[in-house]
């Protein structure tokens, strides 16, 4: 089982330079995070999100590569 990684500010403070990084869409993205939780504003941002790059941002793609799930869906076998 993999720790959960912890990012700077929250999560607020990007990877920007790890792109590839599926873990921080599943533990540091602070709009990810909360929408898969289903607090409202951060479903509405990540639903536009979404829709405007096709697909979600580099983090969001990693995580859909790595776990098979679009970033708006929780993990196979795990609860929101």
């Amino acid at each position: 089982m993999t720790a959960n990684k912890v990012y700077a500010w929250g999560g607020w403070k990007m990877p920007i330079l790890h792109l590839n990084d599926p873990e921080y869409c599943e533990y540091g993205c602070p709009i990810c995070t909360r929408a898969r939780r289903g607090v409202p504003w951060a479903v509405t941002v990540q639903k536009a999100e979404l829709a405007l790059t096709l697909g979600g941002c580099p983090w969001g793609r990693a995580r859909r590569k790595k776990y098979g799930v679009s970033p708006d869906q929780p993990l196979p076998g795990k609860t929101a």
